[in-house]
């Protein structure tokens, strides 16, 4: 239902929900912590370069990670009530939100286009904001008795939030922010029933998509336009933990069953839904009794999809390549790319801030061996090689004529693209036959190794 979306009118629908707005005030500044990083995490020889730093405040536990409107990232602190600023250096500057007399500090950061830093705070019952000098300004509380559940920044100001716990049916909100002369509130929302509007993720076009856990897909375009589309994972216990858009548009994300007090938890997954359809990929364990829980993903600056796993970071290409690596014992809670080209990430129960180093050594390579099996070694030999991985393509095959300890060639051919090969070779003498297939092109996730048959 397509809804009018004027300044005073606008002003009036949000007033309803967010009411007690408090005046500005410049939050004071801490000094900033210490240096760069107190400490850094061991660098194995061929395994993810990361470092770790500390947050100032003890037990501030750290909910959100984003890259600021200042290029610099910016972490919320739930229970220290404090924005923190992380250069990419490592130093971190806290500043402090106003206290209230109940509920927890920052949470669900949200970098806006507007310039602003977007959080909620109250047990997500207030929406707040913040300049990148650490002044904040409070655009008012939940009024229903409900709490924000999401929040998202819009494509050229203000913030997407949606609304859990009541009976009336979960909603959606776009605020603006305020009119120029500062006496109400810019925002509408969107009616309707929803079932749990989470996760959220905006468009390129500026629309809100969100799921619920009704199975569905909903897109919320800039004037209140609602959409939705039935979403069916293979799984009917899998539930969205995030979602995320690529470059081309398409939407993707992450999911997981987390079972019950009968079942155990079946795994994660990632998915990316286009033109109405869903394609997934099953996501196997990378230790044991550690189930992948993927969430938090974002678009990279590689036009890869990331994402934060327990004790791991995931990558998918748009093409449906998977890279995962585990970073134990750092377990990422969120996860953001900082102006630096690394992947940062916050671990709330370590209270530090991590960044990662993205090269080859975070995701190498995977050996994978292939098997081949020579069936004849007259003045032709023939046969076929196999893999596992469809990145490991018939290459060429060499065959060898073995006498005592001594080798020689004897021929060369290549295989098919199903992967036979047959080809005359110069026998000469006694001695035993076999090939060798050397290691095709590999993609950037495996290596092909190469392949011998034995003697015939």
């Amino acid at each position: 239902m397509r809804r009018s979306v004027g300044a005073m009118a606008a002003g009036v629908l949000l007033a309803g929900v967010l009411t007690g707005a408090d005046p500005a005030g410049a939050a004071g500044a801490d000094g900033p912590s210490a240096g760069g990083p107190a400490e850094r995490a061991a660098v194995p020889t061929r395994g993810p370069s990361i470092a770790t730093y500390p947050v100032p405040t003890a037990g501030a536990g750290l909910d959100s990670i984003v890259r600021g409107p200042d290029g610099n990232l910016w972490v919320s602190e739930a229970k220290g009530w404090k924005l923190a600023r992380v250069t990419a250096r490592g130093a971190i500057t806290e500043f402090p939100v106003p206290v209230t007399s109940s509920g927890s500090g920052p949470t669900g950061l949200a970098s806006g286009a507007d310039g602003y830093l977007w959080f909620l705070s109250d047990s997500r019952a207030k929406v707040q904001r913040a300049t990148t000098s650490g002044a904040v300004e409070s655009m008012g509380t939940n009024a229903s008795g409900r709490i924000f559940d999401e929040i998202v920044a819009g494509r050229t100001r203000g913030v997407w939030m949606t609304e859990t716990g009541g009976a009336g049916g979960d909603k959606v909100y776009r605020l603006l922010g305020k009119t120029p002369d500062g006496s109400a509130l810019e925002g509408w929302s969107a009616p309707g029933s929803y079932l749990a509007p989470s996760p959220v993720a905006l468009a390129p076009d500026g629309a809100l998509w969100h799921g619920d856990a009704g199975g569905y897909l909903r897109r919320i375009d800039e004037a209140g336009n609602a959409t939705s589309f039935p979403v069916r994972w293979p799984n009917p216990n899998i539930d969205a933990t995030s979602l995320a858009f690529a470059r081309d548009g398409g939407l993707w994300a992450t999911a997981f069953a987390p079972g019950s007090p009968i079942s155990s938890a079946e795994g994660g997954m990632v998915g990316r839904f286009s033109h109405g359809r869903l394609t997934s990929w099953t996501l196997p364990q990378l230790a044991r009794n550690v189930h992948p829980i993927p969430g938090s993903m974002t678009l990279g600056p590689d036009g890869a999809l990331w994402w934060a796993e327990k004790e791991g970071i995931g990558r998918i290409t748009t093409s449906g390549t998977i890279s995962r690596v585990r970073i134990a014992p750092w377990r990422p809670r969120d996860i953001a790319f900082g102006a630096d080209g690394r992947l940062w990430f916050i671990d709330q129960g370590a209270n530090r801030v991590g960044a990662i180093t993205i090269n080859s050594s975070l995701f190498p390579p995977r050996n994978v061996a292939r098997a081949v099996k020579l069936s004849s070694a007259g003045k032709r030999v023939k046969g076929r090689v196999t893999s596992s991985v469809a990145a490991c393509r018939p290459g060429k095959v060499v065959a060898f004529q073995k006498k005592g300890r001594k080798a020689r060639k004897i021929g060369a051919g290549r295989a098919n693209a199903a992967g036979k090969f047959a080809f005359g070779v110069r026998k000469r003498g006694s001695g035993k036959v076999y090939v060798v297939v050397k290691a095709s092109a590999p993609s950037s996730s495996v290596r092909c190794l190469a392949a011998r048959s034995r003697l015939r």
